[in-house]
């Protein structure tokens, strides 16, 4: 197998790696479009063209997916069972707090511990509280990140970069295709 990566075979960055630690550490539990919507809010609206709202989330969620994946391999992180909708739910390991605390500037004692059991249930609460973080804070995107994008993803962005706070726009959404 030439070329396959020995080290982190889903082909993650560091940055990428750094994102799912910092979410994870600061929220404890996440899936991977939660992952995604806070530290890359720029893919949120660069895949706006894909058909279907599976495909748009599959693209915008890859990336991240990847790296969890990667930190699951190193030790850092483990699945955490599913939300009642199915999607994956992640949390860290002891060491991937410690790994976290790096990142995050903080000392291991702040990080806490892991939290147990949270996909088996569901994971209603910590996913609600994680929802009601990304309303508050509304991740804005660096339009530079989607400079070269299509123009209605261009657009999407700059309404989310523009709109006051406390107002969450809406998710993107395709444009419709016009018919003759």
């Amino acid at each position: 197998m030439a070329g396959k990566r020995k080290a982190n075979e889903a082909g993650s960055s560091n940055g990428l790696r750094g994102d799912v630690l910092g979410v994870l550490g600061c929220s404890r539990v996440a899936t991977a479009d939660q992952i995604q919507r806070l530290a890359s809010p720029h893919l949120t609206y660069r895949h706006i063209l894909k058909k279907t709202a599976a495909l748009r989330n599959e693209a915008r969620t890859a990336s991240h997916r990847g790296a969890a994946n990667d930190l699951r391999r190193h030790g850092l992180s483990v699945d955490g069972g599913s939300t009642r909708g199915g999607k994956e739910v992640r949390l860290l390991t002891a060491a991937g707090l410690a790994a976290a605390a790096i990142d995050l500037d903080r000392e291991p004692e702040e990080m806490g511990g892991m939290p147990k059991n949270a996909g088996r249930s569901g994971a209603s609460h910590p996913m609600t509280v994680n929802e009601t973080v990304i309303a508050l804070i509304r991740p804005k995107p660096d339009l530079d990140l989607v400079a070269g994008e299509p123009t209605e993803a261009v657009a999407a962005a700059r309404t989310a970069v523009d709109a006051p706070r406390g107002s969450a726009p809406s998710p993107p959404t395709p444009p419709r295709s016009r018919s003759r």
